[in-house]
């Protein structure tokens, strides 16, 4: 009777309330307060204590339980990119594959120094005086005289106060985004970067926003989005993130205009330069000698040494502070075991070539003109396909004219394209599709990615022409 009476006081003072409340928010609180009063006086709900399952009922139960899957369903497009091929012998312009060798237009070799004899005679000797690995990371007994040779020449090379290596390309852009941008800084990421550079974004957990690829105007509208004034600008770091040349796309970044940008709106510049040095600039040191720019003005600038000095690892130049920073919060450069001592002389070797013998710079920039012109002429392509990056990138990609492809589906033209490659490779040359990681944010559209080289000679520019030309004929006429 106690609960009752309450409920019947609850609901006289709430219609007397009701009646003589001339304000809304009053009544407001008042109904918050009924229902409020109405949970404390609820009893909660507690199981009988003979609500028990039989064992029919039980198994039951388990025969129908269906686990949630520890993996999402495999989908088309990754079934194709499961198909591995298994190279047997790697020559400067070869591979060998079920014993049969190819033309391999597939792989990043920009200066073609996969085979240099010198290069291996100074990694066999490297082998015999250190060992195979390092075992060990660099601050616990894993830091080696080559290690610290190679961070003295590409500092030189790069024409930078410093630089530090790391183990993998890979984890180089991948940890030094997160080891500066933190919780509550802004990183302004154009939308046509590769996914190392996304998965370093992704882990700074700073505030993301995207621009679209190699397009100032809308830089600039973000830029300005991102303007914040009074007190919060004092404390808000922000960064924009660029790749010297695009490795999913084949162009470069227009960096005069960014710089400019940089100067107006306070902001430190990220690039990765994994597929431009090498490759871009007389001398080869990337983007900002092709611009004819001062190295130092990009804050923190990043590399391979897999692309074009066909070795191992990455590094990271800046200023002596960027470096050092590095040094005690970039993941991997602390927690992952130090470059091999082979791939640090080698990669110190190529660097010395390139400085020696800027030819095979030249012969580069000539095999790139004289692919992407031989492939872009008049009826090379049939108007099938379409050149979509720049005549100075040595990567080449090659997109359907008549594409269908969109972000949720895709797989009617990979499925096109694989089939160019598949015929390519029966006529023994290797090529490739531009395969991408699910997860990835901005999925540019399906091409054939094809990576130039310099020791590629005349004779197989033309073949490779050839071939690509026939190929794409006999399999997009007949579809």
């Amino acid at each position: 009777m106690f609960l009752f009476d309450i409920y019947n006081n609850i609901l006289y003072y709430t219609k007397e309330f009701i009646v003589t409340s001339t304000s809304p928010n009053l009544f407001i609180h008042g109904l918050m307060a009924v229902f409020i009063i109405y949970l404390l006086t609820k009893r909660p709900f507690k199981p009988r204590q003979n609500d028990t399952l039989t064992k029919a009922e039980e198994d039951e139960l388990i025969r129908e339980w269906t686990p949630i899957p520890l993996t999402p369903k495999t989908n088309p497009l990754e079934v194709l990119n499961q198909n591995e091929l298994i190279i047997q012998e790697s020559e400067g312009t070869h591979v060998t594959i079920n014993n049969k060798k190819y033309l391999n237009l597939a792989r990043a070799n920009y200066l073609g120094l996969i085979d240099n004899q010198e290069i291996n005679r100074i990694s066999e000797n490297a082998i015999r005086k250190y060992g195979v690995g390092s075992c060990g990371p660099r601050g616990f007994y894993g830091t080696i005289d080559v290690h610290l040779d190679l961070e003295k020449k590409t500092a030189s090379f790069m024409k930078t106060p410093e630089a530090v290596l790391y183990s993998s390309a890979y984890a180089t852009i991948s940890s030094a985004i997160p080891s500066f941008s933190k919780i509550g800084d802004i990183i302004i990421v154009d939308r046509g970067v590769s996914q190392p550079v996304q998965v370093g974004v992704s882990l700074s957990r700073s505030r993301i926003y995207y621009f679209n690829h190699n397009d100032m105007d809308d830089l600039q509208r973000v830029l300005e989005q991102t303007q914040f004034k009074g007190s919060k600008a004092k404390i808000v770091r922000k960064f924009v993130v660029i790749e010297g040349l695009y490795y999913n796309s084949g162009t470069i970044a227009p960096l005069p205009q960014i710089l400019k940008f940089k100067e107006q709106y306070k902001f430190r510049l990220i690039m990765d330069e994994s597929h431009s040095v090498g490759v871009l600039g007389s001398t080869g040191r990337g983007l900002t000698e092709h611009y004819n720019i001062d190295t130092n003005l990009v804050d923190i600038l990043t590399g391979s040494y897999g692309n074009a000095f066909s070795s191992g690892g990455g590094f990271c130049c800046g200023s002596p502070e960027v470096v050092y920073h590095q040094r005690l919060n970039g993941v991997g450069y602390v927690f992952s075991a130090s470059l091999p001592p082979f791939l640090a002389c080698s990669s110190t070797k190529a660097i010395e070539m390139l400085e020696e013998s800027p030819k095979m710079l030249e012969k580069l920039h000539s095999n790139i003109g004289e692919l992407y012109q031989g492939l872009n002429k008049s009826g090379a392509l049939n108007g099938l396909l379409e050149i979509t990056s720049l005549p100075i990138s040595p990567v080449i990609h090659l997109s359907l004219v008549d594409s269908k492809s969109n972000k949720s589906n895709r797989i009617d033209d990979e499925l096109l394209l694989q089939k160019i490659v598949d015929k390519a490779m029966d006529d023994g040359l290797l090529l490739t599709r531009a395969k991408y990681v699910t997860a990835e944010k901005f999925i540019p559209k399906p091409s054939i990615r094809i990576s130039v080289s310099s020791n590629l000679t005349t004779d197989q520019i033309k073949q490779s022409i050839e071939i690509i030309k026939k190929c794409t004929s006999f399999v997009l006429s007949s579809n």
